[in-house]
């Protein structure tokens, strides 16, 4: 049995014990919003709330595996909008279409980054009744795991992680992001902290959500604030529990707005011409840096090249984001050693393939590799 090498599968190469923490994530903002738009607001949707081309089973195909979720409150159900636009995206529904990619590849896993987007809500006061009730479906609940700082991989195969930036209840499912800024000011940028049901189980978060860059110099401060989260997060030596740092770097922002009844709007151009500059600085960074994890990236237009007559480069960040994993797996955590004249613990009938997940024999030189054993356990070991 080879190891999937193609989107829908690359998780399957990341070793089971390496931290969550260190895996670069390509992710999708407002990830709803290329599903479509409720009857009667498509061209109001289309011109300045789109930051998606492909709906949510497309994302995931493409190997996004990190989804800004932003739920609001209807009569009957849960929706998904990008600020008062609602997508035709229920968020019960997209919860559900996560299960079935996860039952379908049991090695991935997902992470949700929810906010409530109050502007969108219909009925008022519910939130947190009507979030608990879908967490709690029989269907869903032994998807949702809790947060730990120190979650490996294992922990998280065929799972959903919910990061919320609400505490919409004393205990989360999941957890919940504090101290959230949007500002680029490198104090508060390090000062999150994601909040478990255990004080112990708290993790330690840096985030860059600098999204307004249609203002003076706005592109440049952008760009800067990415290059600087990334030269922090790649630098980071996770060499403990307390070493380990959770990371979002946003590569969304809105580069151009129209001036509606006195209102500066975003428009969805704005965020199609954000994504020429921010995704170029993060594929730049990575032909010319030494590797290390770059976080959860949330992105615009991610999985196409071309949208609108923009040149995004979405496709090209999503697979250069999971490429970029393999280039630091051997720099990363969770390092076994064996010698290469060692035939035990299973090292004969194990299956044995390269950092890039492609199948070899048993090694016979010295090196880093992966190890597939009897009981589907992947291991990172360092033959010597």
């Amino acid at each position: 049995m080879m190891l999937m090498s193609h989107a829908d599968n690359w998780m399957s190469r990341l070793p089971d014990d390496t931290y969550v923490a260190v895996v670069t994530i390509p992710g999708a903002h407002d990830a709803a919003t290329g599903c479509g738009w409720a009857e009667g607001i498509e061209m109001l949707g289309d011109s300045y709330a789109r930051t998606q081309d492909i709906d949510l089973a497309g994302l995931w195909q493409v190997g996004i595996r990190a989804f800004d979720f932003r739920p609001c409150v209807y009569e009957d159900y849960m929706n998904l909008n990008h600020g008062i636009m609602p997508t035709k995206m229920h968020f019960e529904d997209a919860l559900c279409l996560l299960r079935d990619s996860l039952k379908a590849n049991p090695s991935e896993f997902a992470i949700i980054h929810l906010l409530h987007e109050q502007d969108g809500d219909i009925v008022q006061n519910e939130y947190t009744q009507r979030l608990l009730e879908v967490f709690r479906r029989d269907d869903l609940k032994n998807l949702l795991v809790d947060f730990k700082t120190d979650l490996r991989v294992s922990d998280v195969r065929g799972k959903i992680l919910i990061l919320s930036r609400d505490r919409y209840a004393t205990m989360p499912v999941g957890g919940f992001l504090t101290n959230w800024t949007g500002e680029i000011n490198v104090e508060k940028q390090t000062a999150g902290i994601i909040v478990g049901k255990k004080t112990e189980d708290n993790g330690k978060l840096y985030m860059q959500d600098f999204s307004d860059t249609h203002g003076t110099d706005g592109i440049n401060k952008k760009v800067g604030a990415i290059r600087q989260m990334l030269l922090r997060s790649t630098r980071n030596k996770t060499t403990s529990k307390g070493s380990i740092r959770w990371v979002f770097n946003f590569a969304s922002g809105y580069s151009k707005t129209e001036n509606i009844f006195g209102n500066e709007v975003s428009t969805s151009d704005g965020y199609r011409d954000n994504a020429t500059y921010t995704h170029e600085a993060f594929l730049t960074f990575f032909e010319n840096n030494t590797p290390g994890p770059a976080g959860i990236v949330l992105m615009d237009f991610a999985g196409v090249d071309d949208s609108n007559g923009y040149h995004v480069r979405g496709k090209e960040l999503t697979d250069a984001l999971i490429a970029f994993n393999f280039r630091y797996l051997d720099d990363a955590t969770a390092l076994h050693t064996i010698s290469a004249n060692d035939t035990r613990a299973g090292r004969s009938s194990a299956q044995w393939f390269s950092l890039e997940g492609r199948q070899i024999g048993v090694p016979k030189q010295k090196g880093i590799f992966l190890m597939r054993q009897e009981n589907g356990l992947l291991r990172k070991m360092a033959v010597r």
